[in-house]
């Protein structure tokens, strides 16, 4: 499994063998489209790109696992397309805020939390 995130608490956090951990300085929108170039070379799509309650131009973390497949998947392919374009759509309606450190930390606990109760799931 291969981990993408422009989410710090990631950095070091996860210690399992099984999944890879790269971290993009980069937007919200940055690691969609990270997520779309890595599809384009057989990954697929694990998780949602757009999973939780927080919508995208409410928080600028965002992290997506995706596996490494045989041959190229459309659904994950349409699936992030689909994505990148509702949160460009929600950027346009709503600029992202600059939220205070506290904040973007609670931002950070949500999109740790989700991810890594999605990771006790899968294993």
């Amino acid at each position: 499994m291969l981990l993408i995130t422009n989410n710090e608490f990631f950095k070091d956090a996860i210690k399992r063998t099984d999944v890879t951990v790269q971290f993009f300085d980069t937007d919200y929108i940055g690691i969609l489209k990270k997520a779309r170039d890595l599809i384009h070379q057989n990954y697929h799509l694990v998780t949602h790109p757009l999973y939780g309650s927080v919508k995208p131009n409410e928080t600028v973390f965002r992290t997506v696992i995706l596996k490494k497949g045989d041959k190229f998947d459309i659904t994950s392919l349409e699936l992030i397309e689909e994505s990148i374009n509702t949160a460009t759509k929600f950027m346009n309606i709503s600029k992202p805020k600059r939220w205070p450190a506290e904040i973007l930390d609670d931002f950070r606990v949500v999109d740790y939390d989700i991810i890594t109760q999605t990771l006790e799931r899968i294993y």
